[in-house]
């Protein structure tokens, strides 16, 4: 069994608990702690390309970074979004698991477990 990296957030709950739930269900699990691990700009443009948005699939649009940053109603191109997920760990939905060429975003019990089958 190939093992599932997990962009995580260990303080953010939703984070734990998918955590937690892949460790229930035997998964081998590589864990990347992006706020202190910063993806590079091409890591991110590879796990946008398993996304059905792309980078807008990444973003956390309900964040407080997002918010700061004033971004609502920006219209950025892929290459800024990438740019500012490199620099802004706060920006990234959470967590992100990915496995063989497919990702799943947020905790979707549904999804992460036919990640790991």
């Amino acid at each position: 069994m190939s093992a599932i990296t997990l962009y995580h957030y260990p303080r953010c709950s939703t984070s734990r608990k998918a955590r937690q739930f892949l460790g229930e269900l035997g998964a081998q699990v590589v864990e990347r702690r992006y706020f202190t691990e910063l993806p590079t700009e091409e890591e991110i443009r590879e796990l946008a390309r398993l996304l059905p948005r792309g980078v807008h699939d990444i973003v956390s649009t309900r964040s407080r970074r997002y918010r700061e940053l004033n971004l609502a109603g920006k219209e950025l191109s892929e290459d800024q979004w990438v740019k500012l997920l490199a620099a802004e760990p706060g920006l990234w939905r959470r967590p992100i698991a990915v496995k063989g060429g497919r990702a799943v975003v947020g905790y979707d019990e549904e999804a992460l477990r036919a990640l790991v089958d």
